[in-house]
């Protein structure tokens, strides 16, 4: 039996819980944030995962990337901001909090402020205690900053800023099977990819607005979540893979990853993946 990673936050949600409505008797899950699933999937105790994009770029010849599926921004992407008491310019050589719990939005932080911006603050790993200091956050501690940010305080969305700075996507996420796992039980690791590519396929307005409406009331309203949902992009087009490549080059850029992977989708080049008929359904 294969075991699956979760994140529990709201923009993993489109596809962890219809997936889980038809196939949860046949996996076991773990739910962890973003930085604890990253070192799960890294040590093989959880064998597939929407794992941050830089893990990645740091391990690739661990991982196979399924196909068709990520968490991207082609704009804003709301959840992955940066709070500042003061404009952007003033930050170079003040210090700036870091959340623990995300690697690729760190990583893409410190591109916007240094290779975009030509800033070099001092960042310091933690969340502060006082919110009117400048301090990155990612997920729905996020999204409720950014749709009611500290008076004073401007709230900048780095998917945003990307995307401006770029002209490309940013891909925060990718679910990341590793090759191990497929050595071990190929069948059931091209099962999966098959499933996780027909919920991303089934993705509509309809299952959104029926998600939100089970989900919506415990952070954010039905229609916030609706229109957060729209905001972000489930897919990896080749756009979002120009832009995954980019946001790799700057990485090495400053020295946080050594090089530059190759992106292997899973199946093998050549091999097609099993069509949502041929795959066991709900």
């Amino acid at each position: 039996m294969l075991h699956l990673g979760e994140i529990a936050y709201a923009n993993c949600l489109p596809i962890q819980e219809p997936f889980r409505e038809c196939w949860e008797q046949e996996y076991r899950f773990t739910t962890r944030e973003p930085a604890a699933i990253n070192r799960l999937l890294r040590a093989g105790e959880v064998d597939c995962a929407p794992a941050s994009s830089i893990e990645y770029a740091r391990h690739p010849d661990s991982y196979w990337i399924v196909p068709d599926l990520s968490i991207g921004a082609d704009g804003p992407a709301q959840s992955v901001v940066l709070l500042t008491p003061v404009p952007l310019a003033e930050l170079d050589g003040r210090e700036i909090y870091l959340t623990p719990a995300s690697a690729t939005s760190v990583v893409l932080l410190k591109i916007l402020l240094e290779h975009v911006a030509g800033l070099h603050p001092h960042y310091v790993d933690g969340v502060p205690d006082d919110l009117h200091l400048p301090h990155l956050l990612i997920g729905d501690q996020a999204m409720r900053r950014f749709y009611d940010p500290p008076p004073g305080v401007e709230v900048v969305d780095l998917g945003r800023w990307w995307n401006e700075a770029t002209g490309l996507p940013m891909v925060f996420a990718l679910w990341l099977l590793r090759r191990e796992a497929v050595e071990r039980e190929p069948a059931a690791c091209w099962q999966l990819a098959a499933r996780l590519g027909q919920v991303r396929r089934e993705m509509d307005g309809a299952r959104l607005a029926a998600l939100a409406t089970r989900f919506g009331g415990r952070e954010f309203s039905a229609d916030r979540l609706v229109a957060y949902w729209h905001t972000l992009s489930y897919a990896l087009t080749d756009r979002h893979r120009a832009g995954l490549v980019r946001f790799f080059e700057l990485a090495r850029e400053i020295g946080a990853i050594d090089r530059v992977p190759s992106l292997d989708l899973y199946p093998a080049a050549g091999v097609p993946l099993p069509t949502a008929g041929s795959a066991s359904g709900p």
